[in-house]
C-alpha cells in the first residue's frame, strides 16, 4: 500500500472548515502533534472513516453544520489508464482514440471524493507533467470509470484499531461463548488475555512467550517480568498478574497506568490480529498520547519498539502527541512523518514538518524547554550539525544498527568557540564561569576538533580543561587524532563518494581535508567547505564499518563511544 503516495484530506470535518485538510503523504510512520482540542483526533477520525467509508458520521463529525467530505489523491497506473480509456475506443467527447488520450495522465495523479457504498467520484486530475488538467466531465465515461476505480481509495477494507487517550484495564468476566471484544478505551483487554491463557482454541504462548518478552524489550532495566497470569477473583471477575522477581504476583489494578498503556499497545499489535485471523499488514493503528504516565526512557522504548513492528510486519501506525520524545525518535526517519495541527479559534489547519522553522513551531505549542534534555539517557556534545551526522552513522555502523540518536542518547550543539562556555565541574551555585554540562546531563561525551596544524602543535586551554573535567566525571573526551572530524575520512571513500576506481588518503593528519579534495577534483574542497553537512550526508552514504575498522584510531574511539552508550542505557 505504501509503495506510492497516498494523500488523505478532508473538509467540513469537525474543527476543519471548507479548505480541506489532512497528510499530503500517508507514510509508514505517522506522527500528530498540537496543542489540546487544536483536532488531531480529527485527523484519526478521518484516517477511520477512510477505511471503513461505509460508516456514517453523524453530526457530531459536521462543522458549522455542513456534512463533511473525504478525499484521496493516488497516483495513476497504466493498468488504471487501460480499464477508464478503451484501447478500440474512439470519437464521443474525446478527440480521437481514448487509449492514446489517456496515455498522458499515467504517472499522474487523480483525487477522488468518497462516498457510501464504497464509491468514489473524480474531483480532479493531474497529468504526468504534474499539470492539472481543466474539465474532467469532459471525460465523460472514461472520467468516471477512473474516479469509480477500487484502487482510488487503497486504504478501503483495512482494518482500523484505535487506543484512545482515556483508557484502562481493569477487572473483566469472561466472555463465556460470547465474541471476545476490546474497545478504544481499553475494555476488553483483561478478557483477551485470559481467553488467550485459558482457552483451548487460542495460543497461550502469545501471552506466555511473545507478550511477555515483548513487554520486557520495552521496560529494559527499568524492570523485568517473569511471567503474565490472569486470576479469578470469588467475585467471578478476571484480573491480569505480573510476576517480578523478588517480588511475587502483582496485581494489575495495583500498578500504574504507564504499565497499562504498555500493556494495551502491545496487546493491540500481537494479539487483535490473531483474534480476527488477521495479518498485520492490513492493519492501521492509530495510538493517542502513549506518552501519559510514562517515564520519557520508556516512552523511548515503546515508540521504537512499536515502530520496529510497523517496519517489519507492514503495518501503518499513527501516533497523537504532546512529547518531544517522539519528536525526537521520529524527526529525522526517512518512513516517518510530523504532521502540525494548529486551531486559529475558528478552522483547524494541518501541515507536514519540513523545514527547521516549523520546527520551532512544534517545540513552542509542545512548550518544551531546554531541560528536557535532562531526560534523555545521554548527551553527545558536538561542534555542529556535520560532526552529529558522522557521529551518528559512524555508530549505526559500529554497533550494528543498536544505538540510535533519540532513544539511546541525544547530540547537542555546542559551536565551536563557545566550548569556552562549558564546563564538566560539578554545579556550584556560586560559581557561574561557565555553563556546567552536569546541569544538562551527567552522562556525557564530548567530540572535539584538535585543530592542529602539526604534530608539535599543542591543545589550546580550553580543550584540555573540558577533556579534563568530562573525565573526571566518567565521561568521555574524544580530541580528534587529526585536524577536523573529516580527517578520519579514507581514500576509499572518497573513491566511492566521487565514483572512483582509487582516491589518496590524505597523507598528512593535520592538513586540511578540503585542500586535499581540490587535489582529487577542482572546485569540490571549495565548495564542500562551505557546505559541511552536506558533504557529511554524501560521505556518510558511501561509509562502511571496513572504512572504520581500517583506522585504528578512529575504531579505538567509536568502540569507546559504544561501550560509554551501552552503559548509559545498561545494555
Amino acid at each position: 500500500m505504501l509503495d506510492s503516495k497516498i494523500s488523505l484530506s478532508a473538509s467540513n470535518l469537525k474543527c476543519f472548515g471548507e479548505a480541506s485538510q489532512g497528510f499530503d503523504e500517508i507514510k509508514r510512520i505517522n506522527l500528530i502533534v498540537g496543542r489540546n482540542n487544536a483536532g488531531k483526533s480529527s485527523l484519526i477520525d478521518m484516517v477511520r472513516q477512510a477505511t471503513n467509508p461505509d460508516g456514517i458520521l453523524d453530526t457530531a463529525h459536521w462543522h458549522k453544520n455542513r456534512p463533511p467530505q473525504i478525499f484521496v489523491e493516488t497516483s495513476i497506473t497504466q493498468d488504471d489508464v487501460t480499464r477508464a480509456f478503451p484501447i478500440n475506443t474512439s470519437g464521443g467527447q474525446i478527440s480521437g482514440n481514448h487509449f492514446e488520450f489517456g496515455q498522458q495522465f499515467i504517472g499522474g495523479r487523480a483525487r477522488v471524493l468518497l462516498l457510501p457504498n464504497r464509491h468514489s467520484d473524480l474531483v480532479s486530475l493531474w497529468r504526468h507533467d504534474s499539470s492539472q488538467y481543466p474539465d474532467i466531465n469532459g471525460l465523460g465515461s472514461c472520467g468516471t470509470t477512473l474516479g469509480a476505480q477500487p484502487g482510488r481509495n487503497p486504504l478501503s477494507g483495512k482494518i482500523f484499531r484505535r487506543l484512545a487517550a482515556e483508557r484502562d484495564i481493569v477487572q473483566e468476566p469472561d466472555s463465556q461463548n460470547q465474541q471476545i471484544e476490546v474497545q478504544e478505551n481499553g475494555r476488553g483487554i483483561t478478557n483477551l488475555i485470559q481467553c488467550f491463557l485459558n482457552k483451548s482454541h487460542l495460543p497461550s504462548d502469545l501471552i506466555e512467550v511473545t507478550l511477555l518478552g515483548a513487554l520486557n524489550e520495552v521496560f529494559g532495566p527499568d524492570g523485568q517480568f517473569t511471567n503474565i497470569v490472569c486470576q479469578q477473583h470469588t467475585s467471578n471477575l478476571w484480573e491480569v498478574f505480573l510476576g517480578q522477581e523478588n517480588k511475587g504476583r502483582i496485581a494489575l489494578s495495583a500498578s500504574g497506568s504507564g504499565l497499562k498503556t504498555i500493556i494495551q499497545a502491545l496487546c493491540f499489535i500481537h494479539l487483535l490480529p490473531v483474534l480476527a485471523k488477521q495479518s498485520l499488514d492490513n492493519y492501521i493503528f492509530a495510538f493517542e498520547e502513549l506518552e501519559n504516565n510514562l517515564h520519557p526512557a520508556l516512552q523511548r522504548r515503546l515508540l521504537t519498539y512499536i515502530a520496529k513492528q510497523a517496519r517489519t510486519q507492514n503495518f501503518i501506525v499513527f501516533f497523537t502527541t504532546h512529547s518531544n520524545v517522539a519528536i525526537d525518535i521520529f524527526n529525522t526517519q526517512p518512513d516517518a512523518q510530523i504532521c502540525h495541527v494548529i486551531h486559529d479559534g475558528q478552522d483547524a489547519t494541518c501541515k507536514t514538518v519540513k523545514a527547521f522553522i516549523e520546527h520551532s513551531g512544534v517545540l513552542d505549542d509542545l512548550d518544551v524547554r531546554a531541560s528536557d534534555l535532562l531526560q534523555a539517557n545521554g548527551i553527545i556534545w558536538v561542534e555542529g550539525p556535520s560532526d552529529r551526522i558522522y557521529l551518528n552513522k559512524w555508530i549505526e555502523l559500529c554497533s550494528d544498527g543498536q544505538l540510535l540518536e533519540g532513544t539511546h542518547y541525544q547530540c547537542v550543539f555546542y559551536g565551536g568557540r563557545l566550548l569556552a562556555h562549558l564546563s564538566g565541574q560539578i554545579p556550584d551555585d556560586d560559581d557561574d564561569k561557565g555553563v556546567s554540562i552536569l546541569r544538562v546531563n551527567r552522562n556525557a561525551i564530548v567530540v572535539i576538533d584538535s585543530d592542529k596544524r602539526a604534530r608539535a602543535t599543542p591543545i589550546n586551554g580550553t580543550k584540555k580543561r573540558v577533556a579534563q573535567e568530562i573525565k573526571a566525571i566518567n565521561g568521555l573526551a574524544w580530541i580528534t587524532h587529526g585536524r577536523e572530524i573529516e580527517n578520519y575520512i579514507s581514500g576509499p571513500t572518497i573513491a566511492r563518494w566521487r565514483n572512483l576506481s582509487t582516491a589518496p588518503a590524505l597523507q598528512n593528519i593535520y592538513d586540511s581535508f578540503f585542500e586535499h579534495l581540490e587535489t582529487i577534483e577542482a572546485g569540490i574542497g571549495a565548495r564542500y567547505s562551505a557546505q559541511k553537512p552536506l558533504l557529511a550526508e554524501q560521505i556518510c552514504a558511501a561509509t562502511t564499518v571496513e572504512d572504520i575498522r581500517a583506522d585504528p584510531q578512529l575504531s579505538e574511539q567509536l568502540q569507546q563511544v559504544c561501550r560509554k552508550i551501552r552503559a548509559w542505557n545498561n545494555i
